[in-house]
C-alpha cells in the first residue's frame, strides 16, 4: 500500500492510500457497483460481474482514511497478455476535481508496471474530452481514434494506450504522491512485444 495526503474543499487534510483489493469479493461488490453508478450514466457491473472481476481481474482502491472513494478495474488482454485493459475508473462525487484521479491512476500504472505488464489501454467516448485529457495527463496516447462505435447511440470510442516501462512519462510527471516501493509478484511475459500504434 502507498500513501499520500490530499486536502478537501473545506481545508481538512486526509490520509489517502492506494491498494490492490485483496478482500473477499462480497466485501467489495456493493462498493464497486456504487462507485460505478455514481460515475457512469449506465451500470457497468452486475453483482456477478463485479465479484468475478474482484477474483479474476485486478481491482485497485483509493481510500481517504478508511473509506473507499475510488476504484480502478482491469482485465488482461487475451491477444496481448502483457497488456491490461482498464474497464472502469471512478471517484465518488465530492472528491472529484482535485487531481485525485490522475494521482490514483499514476499509482496504479506504476504498480502494473512493477508486475511486469508492458501497456494499458482504455476506451473512451470521443466526446468525453475531459476523460481523454485526464488519461493523456498521465501518459496515455491515442492509439486508435475509431476503435469502435456504440451500436445503440453510434458514439465513437477512442482507444488510448500507455506504455508501462522505465521510460514512461509516469515518473517524469509531477505528482503529489511519494514513490513507495510496491510489493507483489512479477509476472513473466510469454508473448512477443506488441506493435505500437
Amino acid at each position: 500500500m502507498s500513501s499520500f495526503e490530499a486536502e478537501s474543499f473545506g481545508g481538512q487534510r486526509y490520509a489517502m492510500s492506494v491498494e490492490e483489493a485483496r478482500q473477499r469479493p462480497e466485501d467489495l461488490v456493493r462498493t464497486l457497483i456504487d462507485i460505478d453508478l455514481q460515475t457512469f450514466a449506465e451500470p457497468t457491473f452486475s453483482p456477478y460481474l463485479a465479484a468475478a472481476l474482484l477474483v479474476h481481474g485486478a481491482v485497485y482502491l483509493l481510500r481517504a482514511q478508511d473509506a473507499v472513494i475510488g476504484t480502478c478495474v482491469f482485465a488482461r488482454d487475451w491477444e496481448r497478455p502483457s497488456e491490461v485493459v482498464m474497464l472502469t475508473m471512478g471517484i465518488r462525487p465530492g472528491w472529484r476535481g482535485r487531481g485525485l484521479g490522475q494521482d490514483f491512476l499514476r499509482q496504479v500504472l506504476t504498480r502494473l508496471a512493477a508486475k511486469g505488464l508492458r501497456s494499458c489501454t482504455v476506451l473512451v467516448g470521443d466526446v468525453n474530452k475531459r476523460a481523454i485529457r485526464v488519461y493523456q495527463d498521465v501518459g496515455f496516447e491515442i492509439a486508435d481514434d475509431d476503435a469502435m462505435r456504440d451500436p445503440r447511440s453510434g458514439e465513437r470510442y477512442v482507444r488510448l494506450r500507455c506504455v508501462l516501462n522505465s521510460g514512461t512519462p509516469l515518473t517524469a510527471l509531477n505528482s503529489r504522491i511519494r514513490d513507495v516501493p510496491v510489493a507483489g509478484p512479477i509476472y513473466a511475459d510469454p508473448a512477443p512485444d506488441f506493435e505500437q500504434g
